[in-house]
């Protein structure tokens, strides 16, 4: 029965759901600004750890070469001291 009854078409009017749209508005132009703070901040830490994790794998990739040189140069030495000596 009820579905042969005719119904209004569009939105229905309040005018309490305009002053909460006000309210929601107002509060959710703050709330940006703190987020985006909030964002900055944890931006700011990612990169500082990013940059800790990029300087100790500089460090690691320059004491490998190091150790690198170092092997060639002993085996250089012994390969060499191996000819003389045959």
């Amino acid at each position: 029965v009820d579905a042969l009854r005719p119904k209004k078409k569009g939105r229905k009017k309040s005018l309490v759901s305009n002053n909460k749209k006000e309210k929601v508005q107002l509060s959710s132009e703050i709330t940006p600004v703190d987020t985006s703070a909030e964002h900055v901040r944890q931006l700011e830490d990612e990169l500082l750890k990013l940059k800790i994790e990029n300087a100790y794998l500089k460090e690691l990739r320059r004491l490998r070469l190091e150790e690198e040189t170092l092997l060639k140069k002993q085996r250089e030495s012994s390969t060499a001291s191996e000819e003389t000596s045959n």
